[in-house]
Protein backbone atom coordinates (compact mmCIF):
# COMPACT_ATOMS: atom_id res chain seq x y z
CA UNK A 1 0.00 0.00 0.00
CA UNK A 2 1.33 3.68 -1.30
CA UNK A 3 0.82 6.43 0.94
CA UNK A 4 0.33 9.21 -1.59
CA UNK A 5 -0.13 9.03 -5.41
CA UNK A 6 -0.01 12.31 -6.57
CA UNK A 7 -2.47 12.15 -10.34
CA UNK A 8 -1.37 14.71 -12.81
CA UNK A 9 1.89 15.00 -11.72
CA UNK A 10 3.55 16.37 -14.96
CA UNK A 11 0.65 19.25 -15.51
CA UNK A 12 1.47 22.84 -14.06
CA UNK A 13 0.39 22.40 -10.57
CA UNK A 14 0.84 18.82 -10.69
CA UNK A 15 4.70 19.30 -11.17
CA UNK A 16 4.90 22.46 -8.22
CA UNK A 17 3.10 19.82 -6.33
CA UNK A 18 5.53 17.20 -6.59
CA UNK A 19 8.78 19.04 -6.56
CA UNK A 20 7.43 20.41 -3.31
CA UNK A 21 6.62 16.63 -1.88
CA UNK A 22 10.49 15.78 -3.39
CA UNK A 23 11.68 18.12 -0.80
CA UNK A 24 9.56 17.80 2.64
CA UNK A 25 8.42 13.97 2.83
CA UNK A 26 9.71 12.13 5.70
CA UNK A 27 11.28 8.94 4.49
CA UNK A 28 8.81 6.94 6.15
CA UNK A 29 6.05 8.05 4.11
CA UNK A 30 6.08 6.23 0.52
CA UNK A 31 4.32 8.09 -2.94
CA UNK A 32 4.39 7.80 -6.20
CA UNK A 33 3.72 10.40 -9.47
CA UNK A 34 0.83 8.88 -11.65
CA UNK A 35 -0.06 10.43 -15.67
CA UNK A 36 -1.21 8.78 -18.65
CA UNK A 37 2.27 9.53 -20.32
CA UNK A 38 4.35 7.08 -18.95
CA UNK A 39 7.82 9.09 -20.83
CA UNK A 40 7.02 12.80 -19.17
CA UNK A 41 6.67 11.02 -15.53
CA UNK A 42 10.17 8.77 -15.78
CA UNK A 43 11.69 12.55 -16.76
CA UNK A 44 10.03 14.06 -13.89
CA UNK A 45 10.85 11.42 -12.00
CA UNK A 46 14.46 12.14 -12.78
CA UNK A 47 14.47 15.88 -13.00
CA UNK A 48 13.47 15.18 -9.28
CA UNK A 49 16.30 12.80 -8.41
CA UNK A 50 13.73 10.57 -7.36
CA UNK A 51 14.75 7.05 -6.38
CA UNK A 52 12.82 3.71 -6.17
CA UNK A 53 11.06 1.94 -4.10
CA UNK A 54 10.45 5.63 -2.17
CA UNK A 55 8.86 7.12 -5.07
CA UNK A 56 7.46 5.15 -8.01
CA UNK A 57 6.09 6.09 -11.47
CA UNK A 58 2.64 4.34 -12.75
CA UNK A 59 1.25 5.43 -16.05
CA UNK A 60 -2.62 4.35 -16.53
CA UNK A 61 -5.98 5.21 -18.82
CA UNK A 62 -7.62 7.89 -17.40
CA UNK A 63 -10.13 7.18 -19.78
CA UNK A 64 -10.47 3.80 -17.90
CA UNK A 65 -12.60 3.75 -14.83
CA UNK A 66 -11.49 -0.04 -14.04
CA UNK A 67 -7.55 1.11 -14.18
CA UNK A 68 -8.85 4.44 -11.66
CA UNK A 69 -10.04 2.13 -9.89
CA UNK A 70 -6.93 -0.25 -9.39
CA UNK A 71 -5.06 2.81 -8.73
CA UNK A 72 -6.98 3.71 -5.91
CA UNK A 73 -6.94 0.62 -4.45
CA UNK A 74 -3.14 0.80 -3.95
CA UNK A 75 -3.09 4.05 -2.11
CA UNK A 76 -4.00 5.97 1.13
CA UNK A 77 -4.79 8.87 0.09
CA UNK A 78 -5.34 10.45 -3.70
CA UNK A 79 -4.07 13.88 -4.73
CA UNK A 80 -5.54 15.02 -7.53
CA UNK A 81 -4.50 17.85 -10.20
CA UNK A 82 -5.98 17.11 -13.07
CA UNK A 83 -8.34 20.09 -13.98
CA UNK A 84 -10.58 21.10 -15.45
CA UNK A 85 -12.29 18.07 -12.80
CA UNK A 86 -15.28 18.48 -14.20
CA UNK A 87 -14.61 17.26 -17.91
CA UNK A 88 -11.94 15.14 -17.31
CA UNK A 89 -11.24 11.57 -14.81
CA UNK A 90 -12.40 13.96 -11.41
CA UNK A 91 -15.59 12.09 -10.97
CA UNK A 92 -14.25 8.97 -11.34
CA UNK A 93 -11.42 9.34 -9.06
CA UNK A 94 -13.79 10.64 -6.29
CA UNK A 95 -16.04 7.53 -7.10
CA UNK A 96 -13.12 5.18 -6.81
CA UNK A 97 -11.97 6.88 -3.58
CA UNK A 98 -15.54 7.04 -2.04
CA UNK A 99 -16.53 3.62 -2.87
CA UNK A 100 -12.74 2.24 -1.22
CA UNK A 101 -12.63 4.39 1.39
CA UNK A 102 -9.61 6.08 0.49
CA UNK A 103 -8.64 9.77 1.50
CA UNK A 104 -8.57 12.45 -1.30
CA UNK A 105 -7.79 15.97 -2.02
CA UNK A 106 -7.53 18.54 -5.05
CA UNK A 107 -8.20 21.87 -5.57
CA UNK A 108 -11.34 21.76 -7.50
CA UNK A 109 -14.58 24.05 -8.51
CA UNK A 110 -17.09 25.21 -7.05
CA UNK A 111 -20.41 23.79 -9.32
CA UNK A 112 -18.24 20.27 -9.87
CA UNK A 113 -18.10 20.06 -5.87
CA UNK A 114 -21.89 20.54 -5.87
CA UNK A 115 -22.47 17.55 -7.94
CA UNK A 116 -19.88 15.51 -6.23
CA UNK A 117 -21.97 16.13 -2.57
CA UNK A 118 -25.12 14.89 -4.79
CA UNK A 119 -23.49 12.16 -6.07
CA UNK A 120 -21.08 10.44 -3.58
CA UNK A 121 -21.55 12.34 -0.08
CA UNK A 122 -23.19 9.19 1.84
CA UNK A 123 -21.52 6.95 -0.32
CA UNK A 124 -18.08 8.33 1.24
CA UNK A 125 -19.55 9.01 4.70
CA UNK A 126 -20.57 5.07 4.69
CA UNK A 127 -17.03 4.26 3.91
CA UNK A 128 -15.31 6.78 5.98
CA UNK A 129 -13.44 8.40 2.89
CA UNK A 130 -12.45 11.81 3.70
CA UNK A 131 -12.64 13.86 0.52
CA UNK A 132 -10.78 17.37 1.28
CA UNK A 133 -11.40 19.78 -2.18
CA UNK A 134 -10.49 22.96 -3.23
CA UNK A 135 -7.26 22.69 -1.45
CA UNK A 136 -6.06 25.23 -3.32
CA UNK A 137 -4.92 29.18 -2.59
CA UNK A 138 -8.59 30.29 -4.18
CA UNK A 139 -9.95 28.77 -0.73
CA UNK A 140 -8.02 27.67 2.21
CA UNK A 141 -6.40 31.00 3.16
CA UNK A 142 -10.08 32.44 3.17
CA UNK A 143 -11.81 29.40 4.62
CA UNK A 144 -9.00 28.62 7.31
CA UNK A 145 -8.88 32.42 8.55
CA UNK A 146 -12.73 31.87 9.09
CA UNK A 147 -12.33 29.08 10.74
CA UNK A 148 -9.96 30.39 13.39
CA UNK A 149 -11.71 34.02 13.43
CA UNK A 150 -14.88 31.94 14.48
CA UNK A 151 -12.42 29.95 17.30
CA UNK A 152 -10.89 32.68 18.86
CA UNK A 153 -14.65 34.37 19.81
CA UNK A 154 -15.57 31.35 20.65
CA UNK A 155 -12.38 30.39 23.17
CA UNK A 156 -12.14 34.08 24.32
CA UNK A 157 -15.31 35.45 24.44
CA UNK A 158 -17.63 32.42 24.80
CA UNK A 159 -19.37 34.05 21.95
CA UNK A 160 -20.72 32.95 18.15
CA UNK A 161 -19.62 35.12 15.05
CA UNK A 162 -22.07 37.53 13.18
CA UNK A 163 -19.77 38.48 10.59
CA UNK A 164 -16.83 37.55 8.68
CA UNK A 165 -15.02 39.62 6.05
CA UNK A 166 -12.30 37.66 3.88
CA UNK A 167 -9.92 40.70 2.08
CA UNK A 168 -7.50 40.12 -0.24
CA UNK A 169 -5.16 42.78 0.61
CA UNK A 170 -2.40 42.69 -1.53
CA UNK A 171 -1.31 39.88 -4.53
CA UNK A 172 0.99 39.32 -6.71
CA UNK A 173 1.04 36.80 -9.35
CA UNK A 174 -0.49 35.71 -13.04
CA UNK A 175 -2.77 32.34 -14.16
CA UNK A 176 -2.29 29.06 -15.30
CA UNK A 177 -3.33 27.43 -18.74
CA UNK A 178 -4.90 24.92 -17.04
CA UNK A 179 -7.13 27.83 -14.65
CA UNK A 180 -7.95 29.41 -17.35
CA UNK A 181 -8.89 25.85 -19.17
CA UNK A 182 -11.40 25.55 -16.16
CA UNK A 183 -12.73 28.60 -16.61
CA UNK A 184 -13.29 28.28 -19.83
CA UNK A 185 -14.95 24.78 -19.80
CA UNK A 186 -17.53 25.57 -17.33
CA UNK A 187 -20.93 27.34 -17.77
CA UNK A 188 -21.01 30.45 -15.33
CA UNK A 189 -23.56 28.83 -12.16
CA UNK A 190 -25.31 30.65 -9.35
CA UNK A 191 -24.50 28.86 -6.30
CA UNK A 192 -26.56 31.10 -3.11
CA UNK A 193 -23.85 31.01 0.09
CA UNK A 194 -25.13 28.03 1.64
CA UNK A 195 -26.06 25.87 -0.92
CA UNK A 196 -23.58 23.67 -0.17
CA UNK A 197 -23.90 23.39 3.36
CA UNK A 198 -25.57 19.98 4.62
CA UNK A 199 -27.22 22.28 7.67
CA UNK A 200 -30.03 23.98 5.86
CA UNK A 201 -31.00 27.44 6.18
CA UNK A 202 -34.31 29.49 5.75
CA UNK A 203 -34.75 32.00 3.18
CA UNK A 204 -34.92 34.67 5.88
CA UNK A 205 -31.64 32.95 7.56
CA UNK A 206 -29.62 33.63 3.64
CA UNK A 207 -31.41 36.71 3.42
CA UNK A 208 -29.59 38.45 6.32
CA UNK A 209 -27.27 41.34 6.12
CA UNK A 210 -24.08 41.65 8.11
CA UNK A 211 -23.09 44.56 10.25
CA UNK A 212 -20.47 46.21 8.77
CA UNK A 213 -21.01 48.75 6.11
CA UNK A 214 -22.75 47.56 2.92
CA UNK A 215 -21.20 48.12 -0.66
CA UNK A 216 -22.74 50.95 -1.96
CA UNK A 217 -24.51 50.99 -5.73
CA UNK A 218 -21.57 50.41 -7.66
CA UNK A 219 -20.74 47.56 -5.12
CA UNK A 220 -17.56 49.42 -3.97
CA UNK A 221 -17.69 49.03 -0.23
CA UNK A 222 -15.96 51.34 2.75
CA UNK A 223 -14.83 49.48 5.93
CA UNK A 224 -12.56 51.07 8.45
CA UNK A 225 -10.31 48.28 9.50
CA UNK A 226 -9.94 47.18 5.97
CA UNK A 227 -10.23 50.06 3.47
CA UNK A 228 -12.03 50.30 -0.19
CA UNK A 229 -13.02 46.71 -1.22
CA UNK A 230 -14.52 45.42 -4.19
CA UNK A 231 -15.93 41.94 -4.62
CA UNK A 232 -13.30 39.48 -4.73
CA UNK A 233 -11.84 37.24 -7.93
CA UNK A 234 -12.40 34.19 -5.59
CA UNK A 235 -15.65 35.14 -4.04
CA UNK A 236 -17.98 32.30 -5.43
CA UNK A 237 -15.45 29.29 -4.47
CA UNK A 238 -14.78 31.00 -0.83
CA UNK A 239 -17.99 31.63 -0.42
CA UNK A 240 -18.96 28.31 -1.77
CA UNK A 241 -16.64 26.47 0.45
CA UNK A 242 -17.09 28.71 3.68
CA UNK A 243 -20.91 27.91 3.46
CA UNK A 244 -20.04 24.55 3.64
CA UNK A 245 -17.61 24.34 6.41
CA UNK A 246 -20.28 26.47 8.66
CA UNK A 247 -22.61 23.63 8.23
CA UNK A 248 -19.88 21.09 8.85
CA UNK A 249 -18.94 23.00 11.92
CA UNK A 250 -23.24 23.32 13.10
CA UNK A 251 -24.17 20.71 15.10
CA UNK A 252 -24.02 18.19 17.69
CA UNK A 253 -24.42 14.90 16.19
CA UNK A 254 -21.80 12.56 14.47
CA UNK A 255 -22.48 14.08 11.50
CA UNK A 256 -20.38 17.32 12.04
CA UNK A 257 -17.67 18.22 13.36
CA UNK A 258 -17.32 20.24 16.33
CA UNK A 259 -20.86 21.88 18.67
CA UNK A 260 -20.20 24.70 18.89
CA UNK A 261 -20.29 26.16 15.11
CA UNK A 262 -19.65 29.52 13.31
CA UNK A 263 -22.87 30.80 14.61
CA UNK A 264 -26.85 31.01 13.35
CA UNK A 265 -26.55 34.10 11.99
CA UNK A 266 -23.37 33.67 10.63
CA UNK A 267 -22.76 36.20 7.74
CA UNK A 268 -19.75 35.90 5.28
CA UNK A 269 -18.39 38.13 2.49
CA UNK A 270 -15.51 38.22 0.33
CA UNK A 271 -13.69 41.00 -0.98
CA UNK A 272 -10.02 42.60 -2.11
CA UNK A 273 -8.54 45.65 -1.49
CA UNK A 274 -8.27 48.42 -4.06
CA UNK A 275 -6.21 51.60 -3.38
CA UNK A 276 -9.14 54.20 -4.16
CA UNK A 277 -13.13 54.23 -5.10
CA UNK A 278 -12.17 54.86 -9.17
CA UNK A 279 -9.96 52.32 -8.60
CA UNK A 280 -12.27 50.12 -7.65
CA UNK A 281 -15.04 50.40 -9.75
CA UNK A 282 -12.56 50.14 -13.07
CA UNK A 283 -11.27 46.83 -11.48
CA UNK A 284 -14.40 45.72 -11.32
CA UNK A 285 -15.67 46.62 -14.53
CA UNK A 286 -12.61 45.44 -16.63
CA UNK A 287 -13.04 42.14 -14.90
CA UNK A 288 -16.63 41.61 -15.92
CA UNK A 289 -16.07 42.27 -18.91
CA UNK A 290 -13.04 39.88 -19.30
CA UNK A 291 -14.81 37.38 -17.82
CA UNK A 292 -18.02 37.36 -19.97
CA UNK A 293 -15.72 37.63 -23.04
CA UNK A 294 -13.74 34.50 -22.26
CA UNK A 295 -16.76 32.23 -21.10
CA UNK A 296 -19.42 33.52 -23.60
CA UNK A 297 -17.51 34.42 -26.80
CA UNK A 298 -16.21 31.53 -28.57
CA UNK A 299 -13.82 33.11 -30.75
CA UNK A 300 -12.03 34.92 -27.56
CA UNK A 301 -12.57 31.67 -25.68
CA UNK A 302 -10.48 29.94 -28.46
CA UNK A 303 -7.99 32.68 -29.12
CA UNK A 304 -7.37 32.79 -24.96
CA UNK A 305 -6.96 28.63 -24.99
CA UNK A 306 -4.26 28.83 -27.81
CA UNK A 307 -1.98 31.84 -26.32
CA UNK A 308 -2.17 29.99 -23.39
CA UNK A 309 -2.58 25.74 -23.41
CA UNK A 310 -3.08 23.72 -19.99
CA UNK A 311 0.54 22.97 -18.80
CA UNK A 312 1.51 26.31 -18.57
CA UNK A 313 2.31 29.03 -16.41
CA UNK A 314 4.60 31.64 -14.87
CA UNK A 315 8.25 30.86 -14.87
CA UNK A 316 10.55 30.33 -12.44
CA UNK A 317 12.02 33.51 -12.42
CA UNK A 318 8.67 35.20 -12.56
CA UNK A 319 7.01 32.88 -9.54
CA UNK A 320 9.98 34.84 -7.29
CA UNK A 321 8.26 37.97 -7.25
CA UNK A 322 4.76 36.63 -6.49
CA UNK A 323 2.57 36.77 -2.74
CA UNK A 324 -0.55 37.24 -1.54
CA UNK A 325 -1.68 38.54 1.89
CA UNK A 326 -5.04 38.33 3.49
CA UNK A 327 -7.23 40.31 5.74
CA UNK A 328 -9.75 38.60 7.76
CA UNK A 329 -11.95 40.62 10.08
CA UNK A 330 -14.70 38.79 12.15
CA UNK A 331 -17.00 40.11 14.25
CA UNK A 332 -18.57 38.25 17.84
CA UNK A 333 -22.26 37.88 17.52
CA UNK A 334 -23.08 39.80 20.80
CA UNK A 335 -26.32 41.14 21.73
CA UNK A 336 -25.50 43.09 24.53
CA UNK A 337 -25.06 46.83 24.66
CA UNK A 338 -21.71 47.04 24.96
CA UNK A 339 -18.11 47.07 22.55
CA UNK A 340 -18.54 43.95 20.35
CA UNK A 341 -15.64 41.88 20.22
CA UNK A 342 -13.48 41.75 17.21
CA UNK A 343 -10.85 39.41 15.45
CA UNK A 344 -8.37 39.80 13.12
CA UNK A 345 -6.61 36.96 10.93
CA UNK A 346 -3.72 37.61 8.82
CA UNK A 347 -2.79 35.22 6.21
CA UNK A 348 0.18 35.64 4.38
CA UNK A 349 2.47 33.84 2.09
CA UNK A 350 5.72 35.22 0.21
CA UNK A 351 6.05 33.42 -2.96
CA UNK A 352 3.50 32.31 -6.05
CA UNK A 353 0.25 31.21 -5.62
CA UNK A 354 0.25 27.95 -7.40
CA UNK A 355 3.29 27.03 -5.37
CA UNK A 356 0.77 27.65 -2.19
CA UNK A 357 -1.31 25.45 -3.64
CA UNK A 358 1.51 22.60 -3.89
CA UNK A 359 2.55 23.09 -0.48
CA UNK A 360 -1.23 23.25 0.62
CA UNK A 361 -2.10 19.75 -1.22
CA UNK A 362 0.72 18.20 0.28
CA UNK A 363 0.82 19.43 3.84
CA UNK A 364 -3.60 18.57 4.23
CA UNK A 365 -2.40 14.92 2.88
CA UNK A 366 0.13 14.80 5.59
CA UNK A 367 -2.42 16.00 8.24
CA UNK A 368 -4.88 13.13 7.04
CA UNK A 369 -2.07 10.37 7.51
CA UNK A 370 -1.59 11.83 10.84
CA UNK A 371 -4.98 11.06 12.15
CA UNK A 372 -6.41 12.72 15.40
CA UNK A 373 -7.86 15.47 13.82
CA UNK A 374 -11.63 16.99 13.25
CA UNK A 375 -11.79 15.50 9.40
CA UNK A 376 -10.97 12.32 11.13
CA UNK A 377 -14.49 12.05 13.04
CA UNK A 378 -16.19 11.13 9.95
CA UNK A 379 -16.11 10.34 6.19
CA UNK A 380 -17.36 12.54 3.56
CA UNK A 381 -16.85 15.40 1.22
CA UNK A 382 -15.20 17.79 3.81
CA UNK A 383 -13.41 21.31 3.02
CA UNK A 384 -9.99 22.71 4.09
CA UNK A 385 -11.19 23.75 7.73
CA UNK A 386 -12.06 20.29 9.11
CA UNK A 387 -8.61 19.82 8.83
CA UNK A 388 -8.37 22.19 12.24
CA UNK A 389 -5.69 23.40 13.85
CA UNK A 390 -3.08 20.20 12.97
CA UNK A 391 -3.24 22.43 8.90
CA UNK A 392 -2.46 25.55 10.43
CA UNK A 393 0.12 24.51 12.45
CA UNK A 394 1.78 22.14 9.40
CA UNK A 395 1.27 25.17 7.15
CA UNK A 396 2.94 27.72 9.60
CA UNK A 397 5.92 25.10 9.82
CA UNK A 398 9.44 26.68 8.41
CA UNK A 399 9.36 24.03 4.75
CA UNK A 400 5.76 25.70 4.61
CA UNK A 401 6.28 29.23 4.83
CA UNK A 402 3.10 30.65 6.02
CA UNK A 403 2.57 33.10 7.99
CA UNK A 404 -0.69 33.40 10.16
CA UNK A 405 -1.50 35.27 13.31
CA UNK A 406 -4.42 35.93 14.96
CA UNK A 407 -5.51 38.96 17.43
CA UNK A 408 -8.13 40.51 18.85
CA UNK A 409 -8.51 44.33 17.80
CA UNK A 410 -9.36 47.36 20.14
CA UNK A 411 -10.42 45.90 23.28
CA UNK A 412 -9.43 48.59 26.00
CA UNK A 413 -12.79 49.66 26.53
CA UNK A 414 -14.51 46.73 26.30
CA UNK A 415 -12.50 45.25 29.43
CA UNK A 416 -13.25 48.31 31.55
CA UNK A 417 -17.22 48.01 30.76
CA UNK A 418 -16.89 44.72 31.83
CA UNK A 419 -14.73 44.54 34.81
CA UNK A 420 -16.41 48.03 36.07
CA UNK A 421 -20.19 46.31 35.06
CA UNK A 422 -22.60 46.70 37.54
CA UNK A 423 -22.68 43.30 40.05
CA UNK A 424 -18.86 42.63 38.71
CA UNK A 425 -17.19 40.78 41.44
CA UNK A 426 -13.86 42.48 42.74
CA UNK A 427 -12.12 39.04 42.53
CA UNK A 428 -12.89 39.38 39.23
CA UNK A 429 -11.25 42.85 38.53
CA UNK A 430 -8.50 41.61 39.90
CA UNK A 431 -7.59 39.08 37.59
CA UNK A 432 -6.76 41.33 35.15
CA UNK A 433 -3.30 42.51 35.67
CA UNK A 434 -1.62 44.87 35.38
CA UNK A 435 -4.32 47.48 35.76
CA UNK A 436 -4.87 49.55 32.76
CA UNK A 437 -3.56 52.71 32.39
CA UNK A 438 -6.59 55.30 31.07
CA UNK A 439 -4.60 57.43 28.15
CA UNK A 440 -3.22 56.32 25.27
CA UNK A 441 -4.01 52.22 24.62
CA UNK A 442 -4.48 51.81 20.83
CA UNK A 443 -4.93 47.91 21.40
CA UNK A 444 -5.21 45.51 23.92
CA UNK A 445 -5.14 41.72 22.76
CA UNK A 446 -7.15 39.50 24.82
CA UNK A 447 -7.35 36.03 26.53
CA UNK A 448 -9.66 34.09 28.66
CA UNK A 449 -12.33 36.70 28.85
CA UNK A 450 -16.20 35.38 28.45
CA UNK A 451 -19.09 37.25 28.17
CA UNK A 452 -20.29 40.31 30.31
CA UNK A 453 -23.64 38.68 31.20
CA UNK A 454 -23.36 39.77 35.47
CA UNK A 455 -24.58 35.75 35.98
CA UNK A 456 -21.35 34.43 35.15
CA UNK A 457 -19.24 36.52 36.42
CA UNK A 458 -18.52 34.36 39.45
CA UNK A 459 -17.22 31.74 36.80
CA UNK A 460 -15.38 33.71 35.06
CA UNK A 461 -13.64 34.75 37.95
CA UNK A 462 -12.48 30.96 38.36
CA UNK A 463 -10.48 31.58 35.25
CA UNK A 464 -6.77 31.73 34.88
CA UNK A 465 -5.07 34.70 35.34
CA UNK A 466 -5.16 37.10 32.51
CA UNK A 467 -2.21 39.37 31.99
CA UNK A 468 -2.79 42.03 29.18
CA UNK A 469 0.39 43.75 28.16
CA UNK A 470 -0.98 47.62 27.19
CA UNK A 471 0.42 50.06 25.27
CA UNK A 472 2.65 52.39 27.14
CA UNK A 473 5.60 54.75 26.75
CA UNK A 474 7.50 51.54 27.43
CA UNK A 475 6.41 50.44 23.76
CA UNK A 476 7.89 51.60 20.91
CA UNK A 477 5.84 53.27 18.53
CA UNK A 478 4.47 50.40 16.14
CA UNK A 479 4.74 47.81 18.64
CA UNK A 480 2.23 45.00 19.17
CA UNK A 481 1.51 44.22 22.66
CA UNK A 482 1.34 40.91 23.15
CA UNK A 483 -1.04 38.50 26.01
CA UNK A 484 0.74 36.18 28.22
CA UNK A 485 -1.73 33.84 30.03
Amino acid sequence: MIDIILLGATGYTGRLCASYMAQVLPENISWAIAGRNKSKLQLLHKELGLEEPKCTVYALDLASDEAISELVKTSRVIINAIGPYATTCGTAVIRACAENGTDYVDCGEPAWMRDIIAQYDTTARNSGSRIIMTTGWAAVPADLSVYLAALKLQRHFSLPTREVLVCLDDVRGSFSGGSLSSLCSLEPVDIAPFDLSPVPRTDQQVAKNGVLPPPNALDVQFVDELGVLVESTHSQIETTVIGRSWGLHAGHGSDFLSPEGYGENFFFSSRMKCSNALSALMFRTSLSLLTNAITKIPPIRYLATRMFPPGTGPSEEARRGHYFKYRTLAIADDKGTGPVPKVEVKFAYDGDPYVFTGVALTQAVLVLLQGNIPAHRQGGILTPATLGEEFVARLKRPEAGVKIEVEVLGYQNAINTYINAPGSLPQYRSRIHPPLPPAHHEQVALSALATPDPALIPAIAQRPILQCSHRDDSFPRGANPKVQQ
